[in-house]
């Protein structure tokens, strides 16, 4: 059994059992039991920094202390993402979306990105931005982008990366990233001109929104897989009150809006308009 294997700490079903409704109550994330061996890998890891002796222990800190809340929360977050990740979703809005916003006169657009992660798909946002030739030149263009992960928005701001994950950008988008002072041999840093058109904020998704809008695209891909069914169609719908007439929604490879027809329609490939 799961549960029965020899580990450094005991890790009982009621402490996973536990896991899923810390991190259901605090996050909104639901973890299903194949995800029991990752739940011990990642709080294990904090058991040993903290000094502690059982999961009994570590999760009663977690339920009393904020600093260790968060802690909880961070090791529990999967942070996966690369620059320019589903291509399609970024020709889309250069080649058709902005033009739409453009032809119509707009001349402020408001971009939010739920669920940055490490940073990659705002700053892709930002390349392509600043790559489209034929925008016009008095365009107020940012990018707010939030993340549930504490750490990896420090991550984010600094705005540094492997060089290995420069591997997935064409030639032309490399001329953002330079080797400063900052960077280890092998980093490389965003140009400050990517930088300033993002701000980087912390946001639980199940908690109130500091944002008004409305919102001319929200990007948020493979996050809703984290939630359980009703909390996605809740989070859709909130995103739909957001967005502004004929807004659009980019989710990811696995995701749709099938108890959201009513709000969206689908143009392909999770590219939605709001109705």
């Amino acid at each position: 059994m799961l549960f029965e294997r020899k580990r450094e700490f005991n890790f009982t079903p009621d402490n996973f059992q536990r896991v899923v409704e810390l991190i259901n109550h605090k996050s909104g994330i639901f973890l299903s039991d194949r995800k029991s061996d990752m739940v011990y890998s990642r709080l294990a890891r904090q058991i040993r920094r903290l000094g502690l002796t059982n999961f009994d222990v570590y999760l009663d800190l977690v339920e009393q202390d904020a600093a260790e809340s968060m802690h909880f929360i961070n090791a529990l977050t999967t942070n996966l993402t690369h620059f320019f990740r589903e291509k399609h979703h970024f020709d889309y809005l250069v080649k058709i979306y902005f033009k739409e916003l453009f032809a119509k006169g707009q001349r402020r657009i408001r971009v939010w990105s739920a669920g940055c992660s490490t940073g990659e798909e705002p700053y892709t946002l930002a390349m392509v931005w600043h790559g489209m030739t034929n925008k016009p030149s008095n365009v107020d263009f940012k990018i707010l982008a939030t993340d549930l992960d504490t750490k990896v928005l420090d991550a984010c701001r600094q705005g540094i990366y492997a060089e290995d994950k420069l591997d997935s950008i064409e030639q032309p988008y490399l001329k953002w990233f330079k080797q400063t002072e900052r960077c280890r041999s092998d980093q490389w840093e965003v140009s400050e001109k990517l930088k300033q058109l993002i701000f980087f904020k912390h946001l639980n998704l199940m908690e109130e929104w500091p944002m008004k809008g409305p919102l001319d695209l929200i990007i948020c891909r493979n996050v809703l897989i984290y939630f359980d069914k009703p909390t996605q169609v809740k989070l859709v719908e909130r995103f739909g009150e957001l967005l502004s007439k004929n807004g659009c929604l980019i989710l990811g490879h696995s995701e749709n809006l099938s108890a959201n027809k009513s709000t969206f329609h689908s143009i392909g490939k999770t590219i939605f308009r709001k109705q």
